[in-house]
């Protein structure tokens, strides 16, 4: 067993097991501002500014091929904002180290950060927020 701790872009990253094949495509494309990245065993956790997930990697329930199960905290980002879980669980017909499933986590990842951004308000059109004129 491997342990390999790594600075990448101002990232800590920490890697072992099947979880490591995946661990430059999250990195470099899907969360380049990512604060930590620990890819140990099966499991990928992920730190970045807004949200906070973990994406473990299991055999499929019917054997052929890969269970993902994600969990994700998303944090607004101003005083007293809100704070937003969510967690689901889907299956990829391929093996967890393949190029298949890292595209398919990185499509994951890109589309629970995009509804969260956009489900919060648009400062320009929040009255609360609007300067006074």
């Amino acid at each position: 067993m491997t342990v390999a701790v790594a600075r990448v872009r101002h990232a800590t990253m920490s890697v072992r097991g099947s979880a490591i094949h995946h661990a430059r495509l999250l990195i470099n494309d899907v969360v380049p501002d990512a604060l930590r990245v620990s890819c140990v065993d099966d499991v990928i956790r992920i730190e970045a500014p807004e949200a906070d997930l973990r994406i473990q990697l299991r055999p499929a329930l019917a054997g052929d091929g890969t269970r993902l199960s994600f969990c994700a905290t998303f944090r607004e980002d101003k005083p007293a904002g809100g704070t937003w879980w969510s967690s689901w669980e889907t299956e990829v017909r391929a093996q967890p180290h393949s190029r298949h499933v890292g595209e398919f986590i990185a499509d994951e990842i890109r589309r629970s950060r995009t509804s969260f951004a956009h489900a919060l308000p648009d400062p320009a059109h929040d009255p609360a927020r609007s300067e006074p004129g």
